[in-house]
Order: structure tokens, then sequence, then C-alpha cells
């Protein structure tokens, strides 16, 4: 057993909860596998055809379909029956893309969703590349998606040369040309352009892992998959929390030139994310849209240029927010600790970013949001973020805004 091996072995052995559940033989020259959770999707097949009608790759592409749900969902557990026959006598194998369709109707109701349906796909793409021995490309899609001509072989450049990346953020745009509803559309809109802010606020403030985190656009080595534990069962949020502990392995690329196209649809069966903000969108449609103040990341941008290295600084230079959050004592102690486990500053300032994570993050300007600082109208939030890093005339229109947003985020 080789390095690689013992490292996907080891993780199957200790993380994995299932067996084997695809018996045909993985062909030696499959480089990445896409694995797409599965509930009651009224449109999958439209997601599956988007993948054939990519340009064509050069190696094998293999597609895992995990049709989940909760044990006792009858209902949902019949459609998926019928949806897995109708789709796999359309969806055999292709020159280059092989399709998998994997029925788990047996998950247990406490952690029934999306993470463990995304685990359990993920899992079995790691047991199929340790069979070939080759550090694999994972890609986490959704079954109500569609994606760009060249998703498929833009991917395959980094699949193919396992040494070029950890980690691949892909671009995303929900269409906004095809939803007919004009209050879903006005709702998505808006949603996108908060997930485009957010972005942008993280860079400003010099957070090292300024990323987006999209479960539908998201993509990773499977030796990093594995040394990181693997996808969690969240039921929301599954993606955030699970490169939250895969970005500090580094080589992370934003790869702009695959692009997935997410729905614009209302879902429920998540206490957020897309589906969710647009049945809460629904709901308060005559109210602003709003978002976290600027101001909660220029304290941290504050924070963050401080040389924290330097245990001397001082702290009541600080803005009161951060005091308040995080008291001096816990503070320096936890600095001291990082800086006893470090030999030099560019080690210290990766540990600190190790600790001060995204979720960190969330739970300071969710602090702040609560105590000092509350959401306010996203279009002026934004022109005050645009103003600050550039010279760019103030945008008026939310559309116009996220126009732009894409704009700078597929070229960065």
């Amino acid at each position: 057993m080789n390095a690689l091996q013992l490292i996907l072995q080891t993780y199957l052995n200790k993380f994995s909860n299932t067996t084997k559940l695809i018996n045909d033989t993985i062909n030696n020259d499959c480089k990445q596998i896409i694995i797409i959770p599965s509930y009651c999707e009224p449109e999958l097949e439209k997601t599956l055809n988007s993948l054939l009608d990519c340009e064509p790759t050069k190696f094998i592409t293999e597609v895992i379909i995990v049709l989940n749900c909760a044990l006792g969902d009858e209902e949902a557990k019949h459609f998926h029956q019928s949806q897995k026959k109708e789709l796999e006598q359309k969806f055999n194998k292709h020159s280059k893309l092989n399709f998998y369709f994997i029925l788990v109707d047996d998950l247990p109701p406490k952690h029934a969703g999306v993470g463990l349906a995304r685990k359990i796909g993920m899992d079995e793409a790691i047991r199929r590349f340790n069979e070939i021995n080759f550090d694999g490309l994972l890609v986490c899609f959704d079954g109500d998606c569609v994606v760009n001509k060249n998703y498929l072989i833009e991917l395959e450049k980094y699949a193919s040369a396992p040494e070029t990346y950890n980690t691949i953020c892909l671009h995303f745009e929900h269409d906004l040309t095809t939803e007919q509803d004009k209050t879903l559309n006005k709702g998505i809109i808006f949603y996108e352009l908060f997930l485009r802010y957010y972005k942008e606020s993280l860079s400003y403030c010099g957070f090292p892992y300024s990323f987006h985190t999209i479960g539908s656009s998201l993509a990773v080595k499977a030796s990093i998959y594995c040394k990181a534990g693997g996808m969690n069962k969240r039921k929301a949020g599954e993606d955030f929390y699970f490169l939250t502990k895969v970005f500090p392995y580094g080589k992370i690329i934003e790869l702009n030139t695959a692009v997935v196209y997410p729905s614009a649809r209302i879902s429920t069966r998540v206490p957020f994310g897309t589906g969710r903000a647009q049945q809460n969108f629904i709901e308060k449609q005559n109210e602003e849209y709003t978002t976290y103040a600027f101001k909660s990341f220029e304290d941290l941008k504050q924070f963050f240029a401080t040389d924290l290295y330097d245990i001397e600084f001082d702290f009541d230079s600080f803005p009161q927010t951060l005091k308040h959050f995080l008291p001096e004592a816990i503070l320096k102690n936890k600095l001291a600790e990082i800086k006893n486990n470090t030999s030099t500053k560019q080690q210290f300032q990766k540990r600190f970013f190790d600790w001060f994570d995204g979720f960190m993050i969330l739970k300071f300007v969710h602090f702040v949001r609560d105590n000092y600082y509350p959401n306010a109208s996203i279009a002026h939030e934004l022109n005050v973020l645009l103003t600050k890093k550039s010279s760019s005339s103030t945008l008026i229109s939310a559309k116009d805004q996220l126009i732009y947003l894409r704009k700078i985020q597929s070229q960065s």
C-alpha cells in the first residue's frame, strides 16, 4: 500500500459508514467523479443532459447520483425508484461519461439531508479512486443546476494534474433569463448579490480565504478530502463547514471558465441556502433586502492589519466590537499559544487564520449585527464597499450591482 492508498483507505476505515455501492470496475482512465445528491428533483434529467452537452473530455468522467430520502419517506422512495428506472435507461454508459444511480432510501431521519447524501457519494468516489490508486477530483454538483459547455474539460485540466491544486471553487451565476416569476427573479438577484457582497467584504478586510462556499460549485482532490475528514452530515451549510476545513491546505483555484447555473426555485427542505432565501423573500417581498453592515468588515480589517505577531500590541486601539467579542486575556492567551507553536511570522499568520476562520468571522458579524450594527440595505452597504475598494460610480439597481460583481469576480 503506497502513501496515497494509505490516506484513502485510512479515511474509509475511520469515517465512511457505507460499504461498496457500485459494483462496476472503475476505468483506469477516470480522472474526475461528479457527485449529485438528489431528493425528488423534477429537473434531474435536464441537469444530466447539460453534462452530456459539454465538450468531450480526453479522460473518463464518472457521475454518481445519490437518490436519497429518510427511512419512512414512502412518497420520495417511490419517486426515486421510478426515476432511477427511467433515467438508467436514458443515461447508459457514454464514450467518456459514465452515470451511476445509487438509491439510498433508509437514511436516519435525524441526519437525512444534503450533507449525508453528498458524503455517501463522495465516499464512494474515494473508494473508486482507491481501486486505481489515483488522486482524482471529486466534483460537487446539484440536481437542479446546469453547466456551460467548457465545464468538464476545464475541470479535467486540474483533474489530470493532481499536483496543481487542492480545492477548486467554480464560477456560478443564477439564470436571470428563464425564471418567469418576477418575484423569484428579483429574489435571486438579491440573494446572489448578498453572496457576492459577503465575498468582496471578506477580501476587503484581508481574510485569506475569501472564496465562495457553494455546494454545487466546489471540487476537491481525493487526498485532501480524506485529510480533512470528509464531508459532514449537516442538513444545510455542509458546503461552508466542509470548505472551512479544507481551505487551510492551500492550493485553492478559482476556476472561472467552468460555470454552474443554479436554480432560482423555492425550497423549504433546508433552514437556509438558496431555496430557503427565495421562500423568505416571497414571504417578505415588501420589506427592504438587508445584509450585514459593512462597518463590521471595516472593524475586522483594522484587526487583521495589526501586527499580532507582536504580542505587545495596543489592545485598546481595537474597535469596541472586537474587544467585546474577544476579551483581551482570551486573545493574548490564544496568540501566545499560536506563537509558541510556530517558528516564523508566516507560520504564525497561517495558524492564526486556521483559528480565526470563516466560521469565526461569521460568528463575529452575527455578534456585531445583534449588538452594534444592525443589518442595513444591501444596496447602500454594497455601494459603501465599492467606494472603499475603487473609484467606481455608485450603482443604483440591484441587477446592475450584481452584473458588476459578477464581472469583477469572474476576472479575479
